[in-house]
């Protein structure tokens, strides 16, 4: 190929410059054609830009020292810089996460737990070494009900930290491993996620009320008293309204001390044991059984089943409420471990409030005839727990577990 060179040239002619031999356009001067080629103004230093003899207005040129393309302004007499939107065309970068092992510098926020759909807060961040900047897609396989991705742009090389957002819901409490993979599927890592049974804040939908949750062995607890429905004085009835006493027909006393309840009522007028009762979505008014299972699982380690006090492995002690806030003196506890916290309710019993910071008394969803249900005893002088039975139109307080 041979060049020439020419000091000027001048001709009055449209110009077509392609490879497809087709003619200029017929509004243009010059129609330039390309599929695999750009067009390129002249690079210059700012020293040799302003070294333009008369430039004429409108010339354009591309400024190699800041990066910049400037227009001349005739009227201004000065050269200004183009300005640009903010749209970019960008290819997909050349980066990678890692080779099949463990991601490597890996954060996972948020908290995740069983049933509880993820949010915002719910991320992972991960770095990527980026060869060239462009676009990037990560996304993970679904474990467990929920998975992770991202996507975005690279505007520099090196390491970068990048984040991936979750999305779903968690349906066991385990460990789950994630495989991330970039979108050239060239590069992947992986990352564990615990999933937690239990702990969080649990919103009833109801009423908006919250209440704290624990995890007690295998099972999740609610850690506050119920306080679900409309106060009322003297008996409750099947008419569609939940419906609760409060302590001395005081509301106080729900606030703190959660509702008192006629067996009935707190199970909504369905005998099966394990109803969902007047308990949120996802729970229900506790077996007497699942108390037993629990309670073993705290040390109780005979008499299980008896209708006595049952002194063995201090559980009353251990569910309690340290101090006497709330609990009449002395208050033995052994630990108060669990963060069950259970309150000092009292209830009704003969139609007359009794034992107000000295009892708590729990119903079971357990019927055993003759107008009698299992609940469960604790008191203020003692760390041991109570399973006996009681006249099920007698209100007492209640406790939720998880499904």
């Amino acid at each position: 190929m041979s060049f020439f060179l020419l000091s000027a040239l001048s001709f009055n002619a449209q110009v077509a410059i392609n490879t497809d031999g087709s003619p200029p356009d017929n509004s243009a001067m010059l129609d330039v054609k390309s599929h695999d080629k750009g067009l390129l103004i002249p690079q210059m230093s700012k020293v040799e830009i302003l070294s333009i003899d008369n430039p004429v207005n409108g010339l354009q040129v591309y400024n190699t020292d800041d990066g910049k393309s400037y227009i001349y302004m005739a009227s201004e007499q000065r050269w200004k810089e183009l300005q640009y939107g903010s749209n970019q065309l960008l290819g997909a970068a050349s980066y990678s996460i890692g080779t099949g092992g463990t991601c490597l510098y890996t954060t996972i926020n948020g908290d995740y737990y069983t049933t509880i759909p993820l949010n915002a807060n719910n991320t992972v961040t991960l770095i990527a070494n980026v060869n060239k900047v462009g676009t990037w897609s990560i996304t993970t396989n679904s474990v467990n009900g929920y998975s992770f991705s991202g996507s975005g742009t690279f505007t520099a090389t090196g390491v970068v930290q990048i984040t991936l957002s979750g999305t779903g819901t968690p349906i066991h409490g385990q460990t789950n491993t994630f495989t991330a993979t970039t979108d050239t599927g060239n590069s992947s890592c992986t990352f564990d996620v615990v999933v937690k049974n239990c702990g969080y804040t649990l919103i009833d939908s109801r009423d908006g009320q919250t209440y704290k949750t624990v995890q007690i062995g295998n099972q999740c607890w609610m850690a506050e008293n119920l306080n679900i429905g409309v106060m009322v004085y003297g008996g409750q009835a099947n008419n569609g309204t939940i419906e609760k006493n409060c302590y001395s027909n005081n509301p106080t006393n729900c606030d703190i001390y959660g509702g008192l309840y006629q067996w009935s009522e707190a199970m909504q007028y369905v005998y099966n044991q394990g109803a969902q009762g007047i308990c949120p979505n996802g729970w229900h008014i506790p077996a007497d059984y699942e108390w037993v299972n629990m309670e073993t699982s705290l040390g109780l380690n005979q008499d299980v089943y008896a209708y006595s006090w049952r002194l063995s492995g201090d559980v009353g002690g251990k569910l309690k409420e340290q101090g006497t806030l709330h609990w009449a003196y002395p208050n033995n506890v052994s630990s108060s471990s669990t963060g069950f916290l259970a309150l000092p309710g009292g209830g009704i019993f003969s139609n007359n409030f009794s034992y107000l910071t000295t009892y708590s008394f729990f119903w079971t969803s357990t019927y055993v005839g003759s107008s009698k249900s299992i609940y469960r005893g604790m008191k203020n002088n003692s760390m041991g727990i109570l399973r006996y039975t009681y006249n099920m139109y007698s209100s007492m307080s209640i406790r939720c577990v998880k499904n």
